[in-house]
């Protein structure tokens, strides 16, 4: 046998034995790799289901990312240089993401934004697919649900990397469509703005329908900024029907602002207001109810109810009036209901001051209430509160917010 034959055939053993001996260690070496990137973002404990080994990648299948399994991701796939990443643990360029499923709450989604940012600006001609993603949050009003398909690539021309994404929700709580575009950095720096149409909202006292705006956001590191402005065509707040509703934010790590304006159907003199403000940890929230006729606002209430209530002559005086409620954070436990001082004037002069619980999830209100001793009698007929829950001028409440305020209609079922 000749050297040159010896020298193929040593040729065909080696690769041979490399290709059997990638293909035996491959498959346990990307599973431990992966496990590990999953645990560096906070994902405790990854199983990876399946695991397949190609030529010019890997696809791995049916992994769960905690231990009750709400985290979970359908099909991992990506595309693999193998000779980089046997030598230095590298050489990943694409991934495609289907199928992923994950659950978080208000606190723990920010800190998650915020590390997968970190981990994003490290990329370099790095391309990744993500679609059918879906994002459990739970709020203050409930779970909401919003889905995803994102896209990141290389920018030409840069070191930069554009990002394209579509972002949804259909729920009761919350609906939206909307498409985002924009950049991130080598040092970090994300910039996406976006258009979104069809929004809905039902945040317990608050509906919001035929919504429309923008959105702006910003960071770096640690540091965020949020901007947005949107209009919608009709809404209620505590079963009020409005309209010409303008609401701005601006939301930082720092400081946070929401500014709401709105009209009250039916009633050109009557405004409504709700502003927010949130300095470190530390929100205060007041919404107002303010204009020249209250008894005008009860009379679109019967138009609107068709209850036929009569209305008592004091109330249907009141002019001028104020009617406040001012959010008490500090009176607030972790999920508890909202905690709200409400007072409320007239001409001047001082008609309710009280404190309530608001459980924005049952639309219950619980609280008591200090009412003019002139107008007792009034409240008490008209928003037909039970002589139990009557001691002299105060008002036990303990019931449903929308009846109470008696913009629902009745249910003649």
């Amino acid at each position: 046998m000749t050297f040159k034959k010896i020298a193929v055939i040593f040729i065909v053993l080696l690769i041979a034995g490399i290709i059997f001996g990638a293909s035996a260690i491959l498959p346990s070496r990307v599973q431990t790799a992966l496990e590990a990137a999953f645990r560096d973002n906070n994902f405790a404990r990854p199983v990876i289901g399946e695991i397949s080994i190609h030529p010019n990648g890997f696809v791995a299948k049916n992994i769960t990312l905690d231990e009750g399994g709400f985290d979970k991701i359908e099909t991992l796939e990506a595309k693999v240089n193998w000779v980089t990443y046997l030598l230095n643990g590298r050489g990943v360029h694409e991934l495609s993401i289907r199928g992923m499923q994950i659950s978080r709450n208000t606190k723990t989604l920010s800190f998650g934004a915020g590390h997968l940012l970190e981990k994003l600006k490290n990329l370099k001609n790095f391309r990744l697919t993500s679609t059918d993603v879906t994002l459990d949050v739970s709020t203050l009003f409930g779970a909401i649900r919003v889905n995803m398909v994102v896209n990141i690539e290389p920018k030409k021309g840069s070191d930069a990397h554009e990002i394209k994404a579509t972002i949804m929700a259909n729920q009761f709580q919350l609906g939206f469509n909307s498409q985002w575009q924009g950049t991130i950095s080598k040092h970090g720096g994300l910039d996406l703005s976006g258009n979104f149409s069809d929004g809905r909202i039902d945040f317990g006292a608050l509906r919001i329908s035929r919504s429309s705006g923008w959105a702006n956001f910003t960071a770096s590191g640690a540091d965020y900024s949020f901007q947005n402005q949107f209009e919608a065509g009709s809404a209620e707040f505590m079963g009020v029907p409005l309209q010409s509703v303008t609401m701005v934010n601006d939301f930082s790590a720092a400081k946070s602002t929401s500014i709401t304006r709105a009209g009250v159907s039916g009633m050109p003199d009557v405004l409504f207001m709700a502003d927010y403000i949130r300095m470190g940890d530390k929100p205060t929230m007041t919404t107002l109810l303010k204009g020249k006729n209250f008894g005008g606002l009860l009379d679109l209430a019967e138009e609107s109810t068709k209850r036929n209530k009569v209305i008592d002559e004091n109330l249907l005086g009141l002019r001028d009036f104020t009617l406040t409620a001012n959010y008490e954070h500090e009176k607030r436990f972790e999920a508890g209901p909202l905690p709200f001082g409400v007072s409320m004037q007239s001409s001047g002069n001082r008609t309710l001051n009280g404190n309530l619980l608001f459980y924005p999830d049952t639309y219950e209100l619980r609280g008591s209430l200090e009412i003019s001793e002139s107008l007792t009698n009034a409240f008490e007929n008209y928003f037909q509160i039970p002589k139990e829950s009557m001691n002299g001028n105060f008002i036990r409440l303990d019931g449903d917010a929308k009846k109470i305020f008696a913009f629902e209609k009745e249910n003649k079922n």
